[in-house]
């Protein structure tokens, strides 16, 4: 058993960021929305390696190397599948399946898992019901909620009962009331047998993982009952430290303003998102971990992060730690870290409730939003005396280890001269101070980080374990275009008809010269390329090419097995995000096919910003592959023709080159996709298709 399911790929994934491994080994600057850097797999002088964070892929375009994050440690570290994923999953905090022991705990994970989405549909069913969810809906009426945020959180009702979840739980699944405890369902009594509901009246609001599986409850109080809130407990699936509270939501608004807006509570996060702000998340009642920072910073490519925590000196603290927590994670990458004040000293969600001018208000706090540095100076000041010597004293003492902890000199300095004058101090005074801080606390000491064993510029360290350079794939032209000198050109200008797409003579195989070609030509890759590219370029076009190709075989192996990955998950994903992240963890144990799905998910990308019709990509790729499969079978009518000893095997085999001929030139007159498709099925009946590799390998 080796421990390393499709749940395991997945979860590595999610945690191991692509930038954070690959910079490990490879200087990598911002280009763009990417990130490039010298390939560590060939010698180059000029940076053609790149890394898409968005997608979650890297590509070289000097040697042709791609994949993921785990094709990258793999060529790497020169491992195996199974050994880059537990090396990843150990250094991410991923649990494999090894034992019997993992298994069951694997097993019981996947049976709470299903619990909490039956708690779910069950607290939903009570919300909508007329007089059982009457309570918990004027509540979220009184508070504004639309029907469609209601809906969007999946916010349900908890029943005034002791056992209401517990009997219906054990009616319609037969689990224990032991497991419904240890998923922290229910809790044991404690005078007496038997047990009881955690969540009694309450509204119930659902905590999902990234990917909108439930995981946890948080319960506020429908009644007079002392505590408001009540959380779920940790338990084998939820741990509040590594999740945020509407992420799952949130992910995709991240992206697309390039920034995260973090806040305390439920509501705080659920309004903003009903007035449009949609990239809010909240924390799950703990100071913001190191883990849950990582988390929202990988969606936001200018790592961009505000911060709305309540104005109480409980806010100020929470807001405190959780600046020192996304400074000590953005060593290197430059986070921007912002805080918002809401006017009134107001929370998001009373803020917003306020109306058009909350809605107005909040908008503005995010756009004047101060920096963490200013925000922690102005605490820092808050309450002292600035025209007395000594709170000039005692405001030195407070901002000197805030700008010491600053690691860019230009802004220690800048903001130095910003603040001197306020303070009523002198620049040089405050610089030295804050010199004599780093000096005492060691701050420029050097050899603080630890250095990577691959040096910048992607050289492998050649002093370390295994050092030199990785070998270098082919002759390094990986994906460049191949010329064709003039007087080859002139040589082959009357075999220009069977030339392919990229303007290259075909081998002489396609000519019938006896010569069995071993790969198709790149005009078909490309085709092929195209078709698979459809399936990720929308849920419209997904159908469409879906129903198309249903029992076609592609003639490159590693298209043909992404093309039954994509076959295999179907109509069951959410988001074209989903369907790549699926596919892509479905081929991640198959080097080639993860390889070739970079290129796919690139053409994809191409898609998404010309928007072709897929009818008419359809036809012209299918054409070029029908090219493609004629000259196969021409050339090996060609090679059977040289060795056939009967006049009658001559024959037959002279008749199938004419059927060949008059099939090449209906190709060339064809004008709609079922014209194609006809040819296709004439094709299809004159032989099978063999086995192909890619002409790279």
């Amino acid at each position: 058993m080796s421990g390393v399911t499709q749940e395991v790929i997945a979860e590595v994934r999610m945690r191991a960021n692509i930038l954070d491994v690959i910079s490990e080994a490879v200087v990598l600057k911002k280009a763009g929305k990417e990130y490039r850097g010298l390939c560590p797999f060939h010698n180059e002088k000029s940076p053609s390696f790149n890394v898409n964070t968005d997608k979650g892929i890297f590509k070289c375009f000097g040697c042709g190397e791609g994949g993921d994050v785990f094709a990258f440690v793999q060529k790497l570290k020169g491992l195996d599948f199974i050994a880059t994923v537990k090396e990843l999953a150990r250094k991410y905090g991923v649990q494999l399946v090894e034992t019997e022991i993992e298994r069951k705990q694997y097993d019981r994970r996947s049976q709470i898992l299903l619990l909490y989405q039956q708690a779910s549909e069950y607290y939903i069913r009570l919300m909508q019901d007329q007089q059982e969810g009457a309570i918990a809906r004027k509540y979220l009426s009184d508070r504004g909620l639309s029907d469609e945020t209601i809906e969007k959180f999946k916010l349900g009702y908890a029943p005034n009962a002791w056992d209401g979840l517990l009997t219906y739980l054990s009616g319609k699944t037969g689990v224990s009331a032991a497991t419904l405890e240890e998923a922290g369902l229910v809790k044991k009594r404690a005078e007496s047998s038997g047990h009881y509901d955690l969540f009694r009246n309450r509204l119930m609001i659902p905590i999902c993982d990234d990917s909108g599986r439930v995981i946890a409850f948080g319960g506020r109080t429908l009644g007079d009952d002392q505590v408001k809130y009540i959380n779920s407990p940790e338990s084998p699936i939820y741990t509040k430290g590594l999740n945020l509270f509407a992420f799952n939501l949130a992910k995709d608004a991240i992206k697309e303003n390039d920034g995260v807006i973090v806040v305390e509570g439920y509501f705080d996060a659920i309004t903003p998102h009903q007035y449009g702000f949609t990239n809010t998340v909240a924390t799950l009642g703990t100071a913001l971990t190191e883990q849950q920072a990582k988390l929202m910073v990988r969606y936001t490519e200018s790592k961009r992060v505000y911060l709305s925590f309540d104005a109480d000196a409980a806010g100020a603290r929470a807001i405190e730690k959780g600046g020192d927590t996304l400074n000590q994670i953005a060593e290197g990458v430059g986070i921007d870290l912002k805080v918002l004040k809401i006017p009134g000293g107001k929370d998001p969600d009373e803020c917003l409730r306020a109306g058009p001018e909350g809605v107005a208000a909040f908008a503005d706090a995010i756009t004047h939003a101060a920096t963490m540095v200013e925000y922690r100076l102005e605490q820092a000041v808050l309450h002292l005396e600035l025209n007395t010597a000594m709170g000039r004293i005692d405001a030195s003492k407070a901002v000197v280890p805030i700008f010491a902890s600053m690691k860019n000199a230009v802004a220690r300095g800048e903001y130095v001269r910003q603040w001197a004058p306020r303070l009523g101090l002198r620049e040089e005074e405050i610089l030295s101070d804050v010199g004599e801080y780093r000096k005492s606390h060691r701050f420029d000491q050097p050899g603080r980080y630890q250095q990577s064993p691959y040096q910048p510029g992607g050289q492998q360290n050649m002093d370390q374990p295994g050092g030199g350079y990785p070998q270098a794939l082919g002759n390094g032209q990986g994906f460049k275009k191949k010329f064709v000198k003039k007087e080859d050109w002139k040589k082959n200008k009357d075999k220009k008809d069977i030339a392919d797409e990229e303007g290259l003579p075909m081998p002489l195989g396609a000519r019938g010269i006896g010569i069995h070609r071993s790969a198709p030509v790149s005009g078909a890759l490309d085709a092929e390329r195209n078709l698979l590219g459809l399936y990720l370029t929308s849920r419209e076009d997904y159908q469409v090419v879906f129903e198309r190709l249903a029992g076609e075989t592609l003639l490159n192996i590693a298209h043909r097995k992404i093309k039954e990955g994509l076959e295999g998950i179907g109509t069951t994903f959410h988001t074209m995000e989903d369907l790549q992240n699926s596919l892509m963890d479905r081929m991640a144990p198959h080097p080639d096919a993860a390889r070739a799905l970079v290129e796919i998910i690139l053409k994809a990308e191409d898609f998404r910003k010309q928007k072709p019709p897929v009818q008419v990509v359809l036809k012209e790729s299918w054409a070029r592959i029908l090219k493609e499969r004629l000259a196969l079978l021409t050339a090996d009518a060609y090679t059977l023709l040289a060795r056939a000893d009967q006049v009658s095997d001559q024959t037959a085999l002279q008749s199938r080159m004419m059927e060949l001929t008059q099939l090449e030139s209906m190709l060339k007159k064809v004008d709609s996709l079922e014209d194609i498709e006809e040819l296709k099925r004439k094709i299809d009946t004159m032989n099978s298709i063999p086995e192909y590799g890619d002409p790279r390998e």
